[in-house]
């Protein structure tokens, strides 16, 4: 790929900075059209690899576990339709974030230009996380403190909490848990993303391997702000800036998963796929206590 994104999010920084100079010449229509995709994209990674098990200890459990993912841009997500200014004639689709190269219309003041985007079909993340559970409860935590990357500043934060469904009923093939999950993701000044989600996950072990899947629903919250460039009415040669802040909500709602996790003593791998608005393929290495 061109660019390596989001590797452990230490690449967010001068990603989101560089997000940030495309949107210049946008309205907060176009730039909430332009975005929406990478909105999508997020909510896709923070709702992930939140379970490998339904089986939750009854009595005290730990883990470890780093997450790592790659998400499939599909190809209704690398354009949008514009609105150009009145006057300009529009004659097809532009790049959104995910997708190439920008369109142009012409008009009474030249031509509208918009934006590339970063040609980009696949998206690699991954974070860290820990659980603890005790009777049937399982906590999980994500954290990332704030660190200061090519003069962005960037943090993280997730919380879930699972609960078993199927030692309320005896006797089950499977094991069965529902989970609540929130994560938000910050870049100071830029953006801010919250996501929430909601699942029931089933799993059922034979011997060291585990079968698990579950349904979900999910939200995610984008707010940007950014610095909008418009062309001055008297002299279209100069631009006025003022600053805008725009929201956008991901198109992910619903995902259905499907995985299987190999346990070899304290160690567990896992690889699951995620099918919703976006595709998500995930693996994971967790240390069990």
């Amino acid at each position: 790929m061109k660019k390596l994104l989001f590797i452990l999010f230490f690449a967010a920084g001068p990603l989101f900075a560089q997000l940030e100079d495309r949107l210049n010449y946008l309205t907060v229509s176009e730039a909430s059209k332009y975005v929406k995709p990478l909105a999508t994209t997020m909510g896709v990674a923070f709702n992930s690899a939140s379970y490998t098990d339904a089986d939750i200890p009854t009595l005290f459990g730990f883990s470890l576990s780093v997450r790592v993912m790659g998400i499939i841009i599909p190809d209704e997500d690398r354009s949008f339709i514009p609105d150009p200014a009145i006057g300009y004639i529009k004659t097809e689709p532009t790049a959104s974030f995910y997708g190439s190269e920008g369109s142009y219309y012409a008009g009474p003041n030249g031509y509208q230009v918009y934006p590339p985007g970063i040609d980009e079909r696949f998206i690699p993340m991954g974070f860290p996380q820990v659980t603890a559970s005790f009777l049937g409860t399982e906590v999980l935590l994500r954290y990332l403190p704030e660190v200061t990357v090519s003069d962005q500043k960037i943090s993280m934060f997730g919380i879930g909490l699972s609960h078993s469904i199927s030692r309320y009923i005896p006797l089950l093939p499977v094991d069965i848990a529902a989970q609540v999950l929130y994560n938000k993701f910050t870049v100071e000044n830029i953006l801010d993303v919250k996501n929430i989600a909601f699942n029931i996950h089933a799993s059922r072990s034979f011997g060291l391997f585990t079968a698990y899947g579950g349904l979900q629903y999910e939200n995610t919250d984008f707010d940007l702000t950014y610095t909008y460039r418009e062309r001055n009415p008297l002299n279209p040669n100069i631009y006025i800036e003022k600053d805008f802040s725009l929201s956008a909500e991901g198109d992910n709602h619903f995902r259905f998963t499907l995985g299987g996790a190999l346990s070899l003593a304290f160690l567990q791998i896992n690889a699951d796929v995620n099918v919703g608005a976006q595709t998500a393929l995930t693996s994971g290495l967790t240390f069990s206590f």
